[in-house]
């Protein structure tokens, strides 16, 4: 395969020239911009090249694209964390009202199945975790599509472990030094991050459900309530650039050290 960049600049492709991959955003799972048609065709042809990449076998990817998919899936997530034994919240997925009576919580969090990321008027919005009383929910709000309802975890420390690899890097996200009540990206901007160390069995069932997964990277994130370690879901392509200035982790050499690592005859970058 040959690529060129411009007219002076062409990369060969090869089973021996071709040692990683970093499929980084795979934006074309979410694309409802308005684009012209120009960039239509620069968006789908690049990103079809990207993904025809998989021919290379022995390449390291972080993370191969079947893997991103499956693991987008936020049913399969919650089902494959149970498997390894962590513990997640009771969970209905519905558009029914009388199935969310089987939840036997009164405060109830509610979630969209998919990412919500929709674009109007070029202004991009997004729909984050709700709280709401069971007894208030209508057939009219849940009619158009169905959610994820859980219980509604409360007095809890969020958490986000990123995954590199088998190495785990975990910090605890604070307001003003005490959990973050709802959401925490909602405010995001304006938080803490403390790194800190996970108890080893929720560590080892973390590699596990990586494992699992398929996934060498991953934004795991977990809420820490009632004396236990919940999990929520993993994000493939988690966001990290952030933590690398509020909670001094240098995640882009630990990325370009697993992508070096499959060099031959280079242990790291």
């Amino acid at each position: 395969m040959r690529v060129a960049l411009n007219s002076n600049l062409i990369y060969h492709i090869n089973n021996s020239s071709l040692s990683s991959i970093y499929f980084r955003a795979p934006v074309f799972l979410r694309a409802h911009k308005n684009y012209s048609l120009e960039e239509q065709l620069y968006r789908s042809q690049w990103s079809s090249f990207i993904r025809n990449l998989v021919i290379f076998e022995n390449a390291l990817w972080i993370n191969h694209p079947v893997s991103t998919y499956k693991a987008e899936n936020k049913i399969y997530q919650l089902k494959k964390a149970k498997d390894v034994g962590l513990d997640i919240p009771q969970t209905i997925v519905s558009n029914h009202i009388p199935c969310f009576k089987e939840l036997k919580y009164e405060k109830l969090a509610v979630k969209s199945l998919d990412t919500a990321l929709f674009y109007d008027n070029m202004q991009e919005l997004f729909v984050y975790t709700q709280s709401v009383l069971r007894d208030e929910l209508t057939e009219e709000q849940l009619k158009i599509a169905p959610v994820i309802m859980q219980e509604l975890l409360e007095h809890k420390i969020d958490i986000r472990v990123t995954v590199i690899g088998k190495n785990i890097y975990p910090v605890r996200i604070f307001s003003c030094s005490v959990g973050v009540i709802g959401d925490w990206r909602r405010e995001k901007k304006n938080l803490s991050y403390e790194p800190f160390e996970l108890p080893e069995d929720i560590k080892k069932k973390i590699l596990q459900l990586m494992e699992d997964l398929g996934l060498e990277f991953g934004g795991v994130d977990f809420i820490y309530a009632n004396g236990k370690y919940y999990f929520v879901e993993v994000n493939p392509t988690g966001e990290w650039g952030w933590l690398t200035r509020t909670a001094n982790i240098d995640i882009d050499k630990k990325i370009a050290n697993l992508l070096c690592s499959n060099l031959r005859g280079v242990p790291s970058c």
